[in-house]
């Protein structure tokens, strides 16, 4: 590294007088000239006179603060002195103006595509004030010859984003059944005083209309079944189906469910809908019924008749001979060649001839049976390998 410089004090020159060298070395610093100030700008404040000038600063208060202020930092400002109380300036700081009262914008509400109160149809309305106060309603559909006036339970109002319209749901005391109803379909749904018609009984007293059908009229059946893991959450999110609707946690995964019902079809259809994550524990008839109806999903076996036993083939009638098939290129038939006939002599001696021919022939000897010999059993004999130096 190179050496660092060393810095010479300056040395003041000599003068004549001892009394004169302070005021010498006084003399010597250099000090910044101060750029001139501004003219003061008139003041905007009505009543107030402008501010005057600074004063300007001695040579001797100018060179005390520079050995005051620190080398190499930034020289600190000098504190403005404050007004003098009792002018208008110090007034006017002391007491400023009162701010003039901001009205609040209240924000825009977000702008719907579609009004809440435009989704609800009349017929959404009157089924949704049914529901709330446990009435069941009377059903008039546009089409009254096919589907004649009914009177149903509303259980739930439902708007299917698929169909872009409102459902309904709940016991239909025509049929006594579960249904869905489109409200679209319907003319008119009216209120119905009282328990109505076809209400099924024996029901409690109290008992909401809308819930006689398959959930509280009839006799009651207690159901006790377990949900496995994946069915557990589903359950629990949705409405209860039934009165009565417990969920019970048991081990890891598993989940009992307890609730009342009077209807069996109703409960069935409620237990099958989840397939192999449903243990039914009762009742009896409930497993019954599943059983039923499982074995009428995967095919009832056919019952093939048994074979008849096969029938004696009866004689076929004999069929009268066939004319002879005449062809076109029909030829005559050729009429044997009368032969004169050989007299007795004449057969004789051919006759004569034939045994003379045959008894000149050699005949075979005749050969005595002889039973075969048994053939000798022959063993395997060993086989000797031998190998000679070379």
């Amino acid at each position: 590294m190179a050496p660092r410089k060393t810095l010479k004090p300056a040395v003041a020159p000599e003068v004549g007088t001892p009394e004169e060298a302070p005021k010498a070395k006084l003399a010597k610093p250099r000090t910044r000239k101060s750029p001139a100030p501004a003219p003061a700008a008139p003041s905007e404040v009505p009543g107030v006179a402008p501010m005057a000038a600074p004063a300007a600063v001695s040579v001797e208060a100018a060179a005390a603060f520079a050995a005051k202020a620190p080398r190499g930092g930034r020289k600190p400002k000098a504190p403005k002195e404050p007004a003098p109380a009792g002018t208008p300036v110090a007034e006017a700081v002391a007491s400023p103006a009162p701010a003039e009262p901001v009205e609040a914008v209240p924000p825009e509400p977000p702008k719907a595509s579609v009004a809440a109160g435009d989704l609800l149809t009349p017929q959404a309305r009157a089924v949704l004030e049914a529901i709330h106060d446990g009435q069941a309603v009377e059903l008039l559909f546009l089409d009254a010859e096919t589907n004649p006036p009914r009177t149903f339970e509303p259980r739930q109002l439902i708007y299917d984003t698929f169909a872009k319209g409102w459902y309904v749901w709940g016991w239909d005391r025509r049929y006594n059944a579960e249904r869905h109803h489109r409200l679209e379909l319907l003319a008119q749904v009216a209120p119905v005083e009282g328990m109505g018609r076809a209400a099924q009984g024996p029901y409690k007293e109290g008992t909401p209309a809308n819930l006689i059908g398959g959930w509280l009229g009839g006799e009651p059946i207690h159901v006790k079944a377990v949900l496995l893991k994946q069915w557990i959450f589903a359950v629990r999110q949705a409405p209860a189906p039934f009165p009565e609707f417990k969920l019970e946690e048991l081990e890891e995964g598993k989940a009992q469910v307890t609730f009342v019902g009077t209807d069996l079809r109703a409960i069935s259809r409620w237990a099958m809908q989840f397939g192999d994550g449903i243990q039914v524990i009762e009742p009896q008839r409930l497993q019954d019924r599943i059983k039923q109806v499982g074995i009428a999903w995967g095919g009832k076996p056919l019952e093939r008749p048994a074979p008849a036993p096969a029938q004696q083939a009866a004689p076929k009638p004999q069929q009268a001979p066939r004319p002879p098939r005449q062809e076109q290129n029909h030829k005559p038939e050729r009429r044997p060649e009368h032969r004169p006939e050989r007299s007795s002599e004449q057969r004789s001696e051919r006759t004569e001839a034939s045994e003379a021919a045959a008894e000149r022939r050699p005949r075979p000897e005749a050969r005595s049976y002889v039973p075969d010999a048994p053939k000798p059993t022959v063993k395997a004999g060993k086989i000797e390998i031998r190998f000679d130096r070379l």
